[in-house]
């Protein structure tokens, strides 16, 4: 939980990327999510990835961004790497590792694999850049602003979006803190079946809706007491993000990615199959 909060105080840095408009980064996001839903080759995959990582020397970024991912990726792509080779299809012209009754390993399968996993990585990599280099509440207010002014929809629903981000990590330190403190009551959450160990968790759960609850209700007091009104469309930002050159080239840069990625696929190169 404290290295989350250290990757959303870095969204608050100063760099070339950092001061970039929001909205760009988070059109650019975007576009480096869809390149691996159209292309399986790990090759591209991977290069995009290590572009990522370059960038993120560039922010300031990469000694706690490779921190992070070196811990995550395992997590993330490891069971998928070990386990989708066993229920890859089997044919008679694969290079069997192991081959028994309905079990089966093989080459093409852990190629396979691997490339799911490349997908993985490259999603996961492209969101690590994209919150270690974005302020949550630009983020909110530039999405705000273009919402109000240009779609005339309220601000009420980007406030609920970072809303939600900036008090998850408060209500897991209600939850770290009230655990912690039926333990020191001899409270044992660890041994017993799992419904007993379920059960355990009832005394917890309901001071926790408590402070939940309470804490809302100080947020909606708090609007009240600034005038905050859901319908009100005309209202003023104390920051306005506009598009500058550097944003659109920054756009223009997740769309070349996914130009390359359907011009891979015309040239039968962005699939997994062809090392098949």
């Amino acid at each position: 939980m404290a290295f989350v909060l250290q990757m959303l105080e870095m969204g608050k840095r100063e760099s070339w990327f950092h001061a970039l408009n929001p909205n760009a980064k988070l059109l650019w996001w975007i576009c480096l999510i869809v390149v691996p839903i159209l292309v399986t080759n790990p090759f591209v995959l991977l290069g995009m990835t290590i572009w990522i990582w370059i960038m993120a020397i560039g922010a300031g970024v990469g000694k706690q961004m490779y921190k992070f991912l070196i811990v995550t990726y395992p997590v993330m792509i490891g069971f998928i790497v070990v386990t989708w080779p066993f229920f890859y299809a089997a044919t008679p012209d694969q290079h069997f590792l192991f081959n028994w009754s309905i079990f089966h390993f093989s080459l093409e399968g852990l190629i396979y694999a691997l490339a799911m996993g490349m997908r993985i990585v490259l999603s996961l990599t492209a969101c690590t850049f994209f919150v270690m280099t974005t302020d949550l509440m630009d983020l909110a207010s530039s999405l705000g602003e273009f919402m109000q002014n240009k779609l005339h929809i309220s601000y009420m629903y980007p406030l609920m979006v970072i809303s939600s981000f900036k008090f998850l990590p408060e209500l897991s330190g209600d939850y770290l803190t009230i655990v912690e403190s039926f333990k020191s009551r001899a409270l044992d959450m660890e041994t017993g079946s799992f419904m007993k160990r379920l059960k355990k968790y009832i005394p917890i759960a309901i001071p926790l809706i408590d402070s939940m609850l309470r804490r809302a209700q100080r947020i909606a007091i708090a609007l009240e007491l600034k005038a905050f009104n859901t319908n009100n469309k005309s209202r003023t930002f104390y920051k306005h993000h506009v598009f500058r050159g550097c944003d659109v080239i920054f756009v223009l840069l997740g769309i070349l990615a996914i130009a390359v990625s359907v011009a891979i696929n015309v040239l039968n190169w962005g699939k997994v199959e062809i090392f098949l």
